[in-house]
């Protein structure tokens, strides 16, 4: 719901450039008050997530590495659509790359907003079955995945004990609920 007066934008001014993101400073005139406030907003390239479930209808997770928090987290496979690549062939290259895995039965689940507290991406989830092992894994350097598959109520119950707190697996999880559960 919107309110009757926005937010204006008054000026936006480029910050660095991080590689993946690039910052923006975006000077926002603030309908309560009438201050102009400088915001930062990180750019960069939507992505992409996936729920595959193999054959044996178990679903396919990652043990990975975040540099962020410096810690390993036990999510689904995904990572950054290409420039040309819409969010479909990204989805089947990353979880090609990632894990090795293809499959069929290909369904988008929907999309969340990254972090919209200072992100303009958004992360596409995607649900895709049959999946097979047909590929070596072709990881970036700063990539080290470790492949794990569980039952989609052992996943939902990792969820719930706070095993899993990757916020996009999470939310993935939510809009596939109908096909889990």
């Amino acid at each position: 719901m919107k309110k009757e007066e926005t937010w204006q934008l008054v000026k936006t001014e480029a910050g660095a450039d991080l590689k993946i993101l690039k910052v923006r400073f975006d000077y926002y005139k603030n309908p309560r008050n009438e201050k102009t406030v400088k915001t930062i907003a990180l750019s960069g390239a939507d992505s992409v997530n996936i729920i595959a479930k193999n054959t044996d209808g178990k679903i396919i997770l990652v043990n990975q590495f975040r540099f962020g928090i410096g810690d390993y987290t036990l999510e689904i496979p995904g990572g950054m659509i290409d420039e040309g690549e819409t969010p479909l062939f990204a989805a089947k290259r990353e979880m090609r790359e990632e894990t090795g895995y293809t499959g069929t039965n290909w369904r988008y689940l929907g999309y969340v907003q990254s972090n919209p507290v200072f992100m303009d991406s958004l992360v596409h989830h995607y649900f895709m079955e049959e999946a097979r092992l047909e590929y070596e894994m072709e990881l970036d350097d700063a990539e080290d995945v470790e492949l794990l598959l569980l039952p989609p109520e052992e996943v939902y119950e990792r969820i719930e004990n706070g095993i899993i707190r990757h916020p996009h697996t999470i939310s993935a999880f939510y809009f596939a609920r109908k096909w889990l559960m």
